[in-house]
This record gives C-alpha cells, structure tokens and sequence, in this order.
C-alpha cells in the first residue's frame, strides 16, 4: 500500500469527527467508511487497509478516562442577558482606555479578546448602550440576547488532558447546537449561544457531567 494513499485516508478521517468517534468507540464498519472516502487513484483493499491502520493507532491515543475525570469534576454555569461586539482590529490597549473603569466593579459578564484580525468584547446586555457609545467607531457586529455556558473544570486535570474542548464541540454539533462564540480562560471553558441552542446545550452537558459523577462515585467506569 502506498504510503501517499495511507496519508489522504489519515488526513480524511481526521477530517471527520463522526467516523472518527464510530472508530475510538470500536463499532466502525471499515468497509463501508472506506467506500465513503473515495480516494483517487486508490483500491477499496488498500483504503479500507489504510482505515484499518487508523483505528490501530488510535488505540494508543485514548483518554476517555481522564475525560471521566475531568467532566465528573466540572461545574457547568447557564448565565443569560449576554452581548457581543465585534471591533475592528486595533490596539487593544487603545480599546481597552475606552472601557468605563468600573465595567469590572460589577457581578456581570465581561470578557475581552484580542486577535490579529479584530477584537471581541462579551458583556452584560445591560451595558451595552454605554459600551457601544464608547466603542462606535471601532464596531464592526454586535449579538444581542445571547446565553453564556460556562464549564469550571479543575486545572491540574483540563491542562494536561487533551480532547476536552473536542469533546464539547463534537458533542453539541452532532445536536445541531451552533456556539456563536468561544474562548477559554485557566479553568474555564465559556460558549456563547443562542437562547434556544444555549438551553438544550446546558440539558446536553448537564446530563454528561452527572453520568460521569455517576459512574465516579460508583468506582467504575460504568461497564
């Protein structure tokens, strides 16, 4: 089998969460995933091979039990009356003179991330008004009546533990479940949403943080 037809199937399958996860979970049919995936030039045996040697690799990259770990031990926070603005790329330090001192005083959302190509501000809907008068001729967009989830997971475990944050999203775009917006910060992990995908995503995580306490305090893993 050549290597290059190897290489298309790995990148393909990385590609594709859902045959992915069909793989890691161990009730994948090669044959039909390899007839899915079409490689030019390639024959079914040396595909379905290739697919063969992804999910082999795959064992030695498994951490579902650290993801018990940390989902047992993650409190999930539903928070409403959220907005966004979206800025035009700038100084960030300029942008942040013109905040109101006390936008921090105060128990309400606000976050403040800077990128290359813009700059996003998450905060209270109730400052809003003030916030965009400071900010008008910087504003690109803004998301009005947004819902925040945020997931408080214990650093020690979410640092060192790879496949949280791809969990989360596989897990909520299987649903339908559109995150507008996401970041993360030390221990948490903050999506914004839409009021109808935010509260059938808060049901969704929910429920996955209390089968994982579930099957910790019992001592298993569930099986």
């Amino acid at each position: 089998m050549k290597h290059s037809v190897a290489k298309e199937v790995f990148e393909k399958l990385d590609r594709d969460p859902y045959a992915k996860q069909a793989i890691k979970l161990g009730i994948a049919n090669y044959s039909s995933i390899a007839r899915r995936l079409k490689i030019k030039g390639a024959t079914f045996h040396a595909v379905k091979a290739a697919v063969r040697r992804y999910a082999e690799q795959m064992k030695y990259f498994r951490y579902e039990e650290e993801l018990k770990q940390i989902f047992s031990k993650t409190k999930i926070t539903l928070r409403s009356n959220i907005a966004v603005l979206f800025l035009v790329s700038y100084d960030p330090l300029v942008i942040l003179q013109k905040i109101p001192k006390d936008i921090g005083d105060m128990r309400e959302a606000f976050s403040f991330i800077s990128s290359p190509n813009g700059i996003t501000i998450i905060l209270d809907q109730n400052r809003l008004r003030i916030m965009k008068k400071k900010l008008k001729r910087y504003l690109i967009a803004e998301l009005e009546n947004m819902y925040e989830i945020i997931l408080t997971s214990p650093f020690e475990k979410i640092d060192k533990t790879p496949g949280f944050v791809a969990f989360i999203t596989e897990l909520l775009a299987r649903e339908g479940i559109n995150i507008r917006e996401y970041y993360s910060c030390y221990t948490d992990t903050v999506l914004v949403l839409d009021k109808k995908d935010a509260i059938r995503a808060y049901e969704l995580l929910d429920r996955v943080m209390a089968n994982n306490k579930e099957e910790r305090n019992l001592g298993g893993d569930g099986r």
